[in-house]
């Protein structure tokens, strides 16, 4: 077992405080242990001891980890090791055997089905490829959350979709497209426009860079960075992609064979000297990693 330690590094001070906090966490022992007058203030997410089995395949083996609030965090870890179980598991879309949950201090396997739904609208989620529906056009796709769950206006409709999809600079005409006429670069920004027109207070993204080259990427990770610099709120962005966590992690866990390895600052995680972190991080080949 290990504690996680963090620093603040050149990070500006509001975040500084949040990571000198973070460093309190013992994850592997599940210990929340930084003080919170109201459950929620610190921790956006606390997973505490989850354990996940598939028949005889565990996918998730106590695993502990904090995602804290107002942050871009990163979860990254191998191809394989239940970065999107863990997704699936915050949002309620699956339980766990054994462990709890926590988002803003309500545990998510206690709720009922009407608190479940109210809390899933606290997210927005880009999924691998935008996951647009293929027979709707790009405006319809971005608009279909405000038609189910508000009562607006076609006029309030359209001010909030034309104003998210400028935000990821799909403006001037891409809204009239089909997701087929769409490049990979353009779908997930249509689908980071549906993420955000509820207005969530938790962005997550799963495998945002998966299909787009090393400069759509880069181009990805920096729309992600300004709209949360202007919107706030929690990010959380699920990769294996060492190079995107580098430009956008604040916070950064590290996650392999159903657990926690580490977790903390950008810069303290890439000078980690945790043998499977070093590795993991720096891409080489020799190291506790194989191709199991």
């Amino acid at each position: 077992m290990s504690t996680s330690t963090t620093t603040a590094g050149s990070a500006d001070p509001a975040t500084a405080a949040l990571l000198d906090k973070a460093a309190n966490y013992d994850h592997h022992e599940g210990g929340m242990v930084v003080p919170q007058q109201n459950p929620g203030d610190f921790w956006s997410i606390e997973c505490v001891d989850l354990y996940k089995s598939f028949g005889s395949n565990r996918v998730m083996n106590g695993l502990n980890v904090g995602i804290p609030e107002g942050m871009i965090t990163v979860v990254l870890g191998p191809s394989g090791t239940g970065k999107s179980v863990l997704l699936s598991h915050l949002i309620g879309l699956m339980f766990p055997d054994q462990g709890d949950i926590l988002v803003h201090g309500q545990s998510v396997p206690d709720m009922t089905m009407k608190q479940l739904l109210e809390m899933r609208r606290k997210f927005g989620i880009l999924f691998q490829d935008g996951a647009l529906f293929g027979s709707m056009s790009v405006y319809d796709n971005v608009a279909f959350p405000l038609r189910q769950h508000t009562d607006f206006d076609e006029k309030q409709i359209r001010d909030i979709v034309m104003g998210r999809l400028n935000e990821v600079g799909l403006a001037g005409g891409a809204e009239l497209r089909m997701p087929s006429e769409l490049s990979g670069g353009m779908r997930k920004r249509a689908g980071f426009a549906r993420a955000l027109v509820l207005d969530p207070q938790i962005v997550m993204f799963d495998e945002p860079d998966s299909g787009l080259d090393p400069v759509r990427t880069a181009l990805l990770c920096q729309l992600i960075e300004k709209v949360h610099s202007e919107n706030g709120g929690t990010y959380i962005v699920i990769t294996h992609d060492i190079a995107s966590a580098r430009r956008i992690g604040e916070y950064i866990a590290v996650l392999w064979k159903g657990r926690i390895v580490q977790s903390g600052d950008r810069d303290d995680m890439f000078d980690s000297p945790n043998p499977f972190v070093r590795q993991f991080l720096a891409g080489r080949p020799g190291g506790p990693l194989g191709m199991e």
